[in-house]
């Protein structure tokens, strides 16, 4: 992935050099394999791991190098000037599949002009390896690089009865993809469909049919989550690998889909004019519950062989977007993880993320020996030695070059 430290200093304050931040980004885990120079910008080609799908962003990256550096994150605000009558008059969502589909959210906007978008857009999106289409696609794709979110554009004009429906395919069904290919759908394959037929493949790509064209007036903009395994199942059964599967298929934030779909709503406003209608659509059949977790101090010491101030703890885990506790008296955290680390499932992932931000290679000096018979700690992941550092195996792995099809999220 791509990353513009120019748009990375929207978000957070860098005062590091390029080549100081390309060696800190690697430091974090987030694999800075080269930093190019392109007029005032330096661009940065990342390898992100498959559980760390919260770093396919200019944001996640940002938040990863706030407390890195210890500064502050600039929080996502938008604002959304809204008029008209209720978006519900003009469209309707519904979801038949909810084991695979936890949230659709839907805002219309109307009375649009598309046409190519502004330079700054267009070489933003150029920067970082992305090709311009028109000022409404275009927005999708900013906000996915911006946010981590994918998102797709309905032209609501050709949605059949102004409907969107989730649900699995039906046996003989087809849908002719944004990049020209007719596909041939069965019931493993999650889709999004209008009163009548499919109209994109969920979570990997939108349909011909239904695309933003230079006659588009109204939009009908899409910001969901889907179930990880039906994306993954759906795009490699078409041989198909977009950005917006990409991430669905390593898992994305559910708690972002209103924010990003905003976002994104407030940029074609600002881009395309048009009138924001009054309200989200917001289907939520499986609604995010926060996952509580127990950290004890005893073991951050036993795998990073050190004790450390508890304000110190705190703030790293605050700095990561947790939500932490402790009573009085109590010998432990309870430690909620935010809802766009899927990959912290262990009271281990957080000690891992803490080495990290404590920069492991150099302030720990000691290890505590392990026993010769458990070189390698498995249960807890990490490898531990007398001559080494606590090393989080999880940030070791290979990675997978990866080619992408164009193509918007369905």
């Amino acid at each position: 992935m791509k990353i513009s430290l120019n748009w990375l200093k929207e978000f957070v304050e860098v005062t590091a050099e390029p080549k100081k931040l390309k060696g800190d980004l690697k430091a974090l885990g987030l694999g800075a394999e080269t930093v190019t120079a392109l007029g005032d910008d330096s661009i940065f080609d990342l390898e992100i791991t498959t559980n760390r799908p919260d770093c396919l962003s200019h944001y996640g990256v940002a938040r990863e190098v706030a407390t890195f550096y210890r500064t502050s994150l600039k929080p996502i605000e938008v604002a959304i000037n809204e008029s008209g009558s209720p978006a519900t008059n003009a469209a309707s969502i519904e979801i038949t599949a909810p084991d695979l589909c936890a949230r659709y959210c839907g805002r219309v906007i109307q009375n649009v002009q598309v046409k190519p978008s502004p330079p700054w857009l267009a070489q933003r999106l150029e920067s970082v390896g992305q090709r311009p289409i028109n000022n409404v696609a275009d927005v999708t794709n900013y906000v996915l690089m911006e946010l981590g979110h994918p998102l797709h554009a309905f032209d609501l004009a050709r949605l059949r009865e102004n409907k969107i429906i989730v649900r699995s395919a039906r046996p003989g069904e087809h849908l002719r993809t944004l990049d020209g290919v007719d596909r041939k759908l069965t019931a493993d394959h999650l889709v999004i469909a209008d009163g009548k037929l499919p109209v994109a493949l969920a979570g990997v790509m939108g349909g011909e049919e239904s695309e933003i064209s230079p006659v588009t007036k109204s939009v009908l903009l899409e910001s969901a989550w889907f179930e990880p395994s039906s994306v993954r199942r759906t795009a490699k059964s078409f041989g198909m690998h977009t950005e917006a599967s990409h991430r669905f298929e390593r898992g994305a934030d559910i708690q972002m889909a209103p924010l990003a779909l905003d976002r994104a709503a407030a940029l074609i406003a600002e881009l395309a004019g048009g009138e924001i209608l009054p309200g989200v659509i917001d289907v939520c059949p499986r609604p995010y519950s926060e996952r509580e977790l127990t950290l004890h101090p005893r073991e951050i010491r036993r795998i990073l062989g050190s004790d450390f101030p508890s304000e110190e703890i705190e703030y790293i885990l605050r700095a990561l977007g947790c939500t932490v506790a402790r009573k009085k008296g109590a010998e432990h955290w309870l430690v909620f993880r935010p809802s766009w680390r899927l990959d912290i499932t262990r009271e281990v992932d957080f000690i891992e993320e803490i080495a990290l931000v404590l920069d492991a290679t150099v302030r720990l000096q000691t290890v505590r020996e392990c026993n010769p018979q458990r070189g390698f700690a498995a249960d807890r992941g990490v490898l531990c030695g007398l001559d080494h550092p606590a090393i989080p195996y999880r940030r070791a792995g290979p990675c997978q070059g990866i080619s992408y099809t164009a193509g918007g999220a369905g």
